[in-house]
């Protein structure tokens, strides 16, 4: 608002890295923690709940000191936090038995999610530290792979999730959630990708934009009308 006003552009970049890094950031962080376990618990026999304190003390403090070096126009010297982090998700996602997750599509879809979780801030880590040693690559890839990678496929898996509970239906991805689920996937590949790769960043660019579109779509023209209508099971809501 400051910056809109006519205040220092700086304000905008303040702006943007308290929206990203202190917001919405520890906000995925903080469900993904929570949550995916007690998910994982639900569905899957024998399985043992891993959720220890220290991994998201971890992960809040990386994004609290990204964010505060963001906003000093200096993020590239985040970089040991950053990997910090990406040790810390990498070490959750196998804790939290990524493969075993397979076995039911609806939880592998927010564990897939997770897994962006660690790309982004691995990616973020070595981009700063190739800045450290006067190389710059990897341009915005490590945002893309947090905002479409995680918070868009996260955003895909619980929203589905959490409407078919909701609404009385049983938790099944049926094949065409699956499918946009992989889609989106893709798509936040093929962004980062735009970023990574010396040639080609228009037409991967345009493709995911597409990408973007075939896969939400179809997702909300399927889950809208479920909003619209009473409970499957007959109970109110």
């Amino acid at each position: 608002t400051a910056f809109a006003l006519g205040a220092d552009p700086r304000a905008a970049r303040a702006g943007l890295a308290i929206g990203v890094w202190w917001l919405l950031v520890p906000l995925f962080m903080v469900v993904s923690h929570r949550m995916i376990p007690f998910f994982s618990g639900s569905a899957l026999p024998k399985y043992d709940v891993v959720r220890p304190d220290w991994t998201l003390r971890v992960l809040l403090g990386a994004a609290v000191l990204h964010g505060a070096a963001a906003i000093a126009g200096h993020a590239a010297w985040a970089w040991p936090a950053d990997l910090a982090a990406a040790a810390s998700a990498f070490w959750l996602s196998w804790k939290w038995q990524l493969r075993r997750s397979f076995a039911v599509r609806l939880l592998a879809m927010l564990h897939i999610g997770f897994l962006w979780l660690g790309v982004a801030w691995l990616l973020a880590g070595v981009q700063g530290l190739l800045h450290v040693a006067g190389v710059e690559a990897l341009g915005l890839a490590p945002l893309h792979a947090l905002a479409v990678g995680y918070f868009a496929t996260m955003t895909l898996a619980m929203v589905s999730r959490v409407t078919l509970g909701h609404s009385g239906r049983p938790l099944v991805a049926d094949a065409l959630t699956w499918r946009l689920a992989l889609g989106l996937h893709a798509v936040a590949a093929v962004r980062v990708l735009a970023d990574v790769l010396p040639v080609g960043q228009a037409a991967l660019l345009a493709a995911a934009a597409l990408g973007w579109l075939a896969v939400f779509v179809p997702w909300a023209v399927r889950l809208v009308p479920i909003y619209l209508k009473p409970r499957a099971d007959g109970r109110p809501g």
